[in-house]
């Protein structure tokens, strides 16, 4: 193993679907170069699947990649990520001290509060991986308020990482491009990266169409629509609803496949109210491993998310997945690099908002785009170009180089 040794600080659990595709998949090759060791907060839940916790344990281990997991607290909310974070920085130091960590890379905000404590305490540098405007994402959900509490605590976190930061990560251009309006501008002394939400695109990638899985589905003769994930917080729920089921009008043979984890009862009645007949809709929950031969069941991709400041620094993984399985997207625009990519590429419509009239007009470049026999093809290049794991594992690693020298 090469230097530096990495302390990868991860508040997104790896036993959930996010952890897999977004931490696990990364780290397992990061270790081929680095001794890592990542501490992460664990749902109660998840912890539960005995089975999971020991088929990841294994998987971890062979990669040598060493996992000291928390039970993640969820409520009262503001003490519950106090405790997680005075025990997570306890656990941290402790860990950094005996694998003589030369960094601490922190996922989010709550894992840089617990990494700003590493650093102090064994003078590893901190990468502070941002993923995103996370307080003001809060307000823009509906979470909290600016005048609240939990909102100027991470406020003056903020400045915090931004001071203290020997290496910032964003998601996007656009994020970066945003820092000098919060007011605090990257020095510039330290390196800034953009790493965007990648795929594994070994994984993601076009393949036939599994049909044993399109017949107990029901979607064997359908014109399939996709969502994936969650459908709550910034993303734009009901328009997405409302849209889903204008597509259905103007395609009779289409099918709307969700795969979330989402309560399906609810996603049901939702979907109704906004028009989509039940008949034309399947819901499926799906394992992470599973997740390709789903995607591949589809012929477009959906998804609105709230169009507001915060998102500039928020990249879908989703996106990711959908172009690297071939599959082209119809989304909204103001978030992030996405819209930009998507038309760059010629791999979706964008919408400049989700009013009827916006919604409507796109029917015509949809159609467009579902017999557009090249638009696969151009799917996959963009993905490879821009959201391919093996490159992103290869800016990280170059970056605790960067950090380990300086």
């Amino acid at each position: 193993m090469t230097t530096p040794a990495v302390l990868y600080v991860s508040y997104d659990g790896l036993l959930e679907p996010l952890g897999q595709s977004q931490v696990v998949a990364y780290l397992v090759p990061l270790a081929r170069d680095h001794d890592v060791t990542v501490l992460s907060f664990e749902k109660p839940v998840d912890l539960a699947d005995a089975e999971g916790v020991r088929a990841l344990q294994a998987r971890l281990r062979t990669a040598n990649v060493s996992w000291i997991r928390l039970r993640y607290h969820k409520a009262p909310s503001l003490p519950a990520t106090a405790f997680d974070i005075v025990h997570g920085a306890t656990v941290g130091v402790a860990a950094a001290r005996s694998a003589r960590v030369g960094i601490v890379h922190a996922r989010g905000y709550v894992p840089s509060a617990i990494a700003v404590w590493v650093k102090r305490l064994t003078r590893a540098k901190f990468l502070f991986d941002m993923r995103g405007f996370w307080p003001d994402e809060k307000v823009d959900a509906g979470h909290w308020t600016k005048a609240s509490l939990a909102y100027r605590l991470t406020k003056r976190w903020e400045r915090m990482f931004f001071a203290q930061a020997d290496g910032i990560v964003s998601l996007t251009e656009t994020g970066v491009r945003t820092f000098g309006l919060l007011g605090h501008p990257a020095r510039r002394d330290i390196p800034v990266e953009v790493i965007p939400t990648c795929a594994d695109l070994t994984r993601f990638c076009p393949g036939p169409v599994d049909a044993a899985l399109a017949v107990r589905l029901g979607l064997a003769s359908s014109l399939v629509i996709g969502y994936v994930g969650t459908l709550s917080n910034w993303y734009l729920r009901e328009a997405t609803l409302q849209y889903l089921a204008r597509l259905c009008v103007s395609w009779p043979e289409a099918k709307v496949l969700f795969v979330t984890r989402e309560d399906h009862e609810r996603l049901r009645a939702d979907a109704a109210a906004a028009g989509l007949a039940p008949d034309r809709m399947v819901l499926a929950a799906a394992a992470f491993e599973e997740m390709p031969a789903f995607v591949r069941l589809m012929r477009l991709g959906v998804f609105f998310i709230k169009p507001v400041p915060s998102k500039r620094g928020s990249a879908a993984t989703k996106l990711a997945e959908f172009l690297g399985c071939g599959v082209p997207v119809v989304i909204n625009d103001g978030v992030g690099d996405s819209g930009d990519l998507v038309r760059r590429h010629g791999v979706g419509v964008v919408l400049a908002d989700v009013t009827r009239e916006t919604m409507e007009a796109s029917l015509v470049p949809v159609a467009r785009l579902l017999g557009d026999s090249s638009a696969g093809a151009r799917c996959v290049a963009a993905a490879r170009a821009h959201f391919d794991l093996a490159v992103g594992v290869a800016k990280y690693s170059a970056l605790y180089a960067r950090l380990a020298a300086n």
